[in-house]
């Protein structure tokens, strides 16, 4: 999932402005890849385990002392939409952890890019969820 833009974004209660955009990409922790002795071809694979990574770029305008750090989690929500319309409009919710936040300077100014891992409440259920709210 990527969000060009996000309408509004939040973590743990607190707004995020700015934001360039937010990347949710599911990834394949553990997997098993089964190949047969009849051909070079796999014959069965699954995903065991997965992981949902979220990468957050803010536009800097002005120095910030503070904002999220390794280990904070929360509530990590953005509201997002396809058109200038209010249909299509979805929110994007989740439980999560931040990992790392860094400094880039670009030619179009400073970012802060937030990385965070998404939690599941129970390690079964998907830790994503996105409602329609039009």
């Amino acid at each position: 999932m990527l969000v060009l833009g996000p309408e509004s974004v939040v973590f743990d209660g607190d707004a995020w402005s700015g934001v360039d955009l937010v990347a949710v990409d599911r990834i394949s922790a553990k997997e098993i890849v089964e190949y047969g002795d009849s051909g070079p071809q796999v014959i069965f694979a699954d995903v065991v385990q997965s992981r949902v990574n979220v990468r957050v770029v803010l536009g800097l305008e002005r120095s910030e002392l503070l904002g999220p750090a390794p280990g904070d989690e929360g509530l990590f929500e953005f509201r997002a939409g396809f058109g200038r319309t209010d249909v299509g409009w979805v929110r994007v919710s989740m439980t999560a952890v931040v990992q790392r936040v860094t400094h880039e300077l670009t030619p179009g100014g400073v970012k802060r890019v937030v990385q965070m891992v998404a939690v599941s409440s129970d390690g079964v259920t998907d830790p994503v969820t996105v409602e329609d709210v039009t």
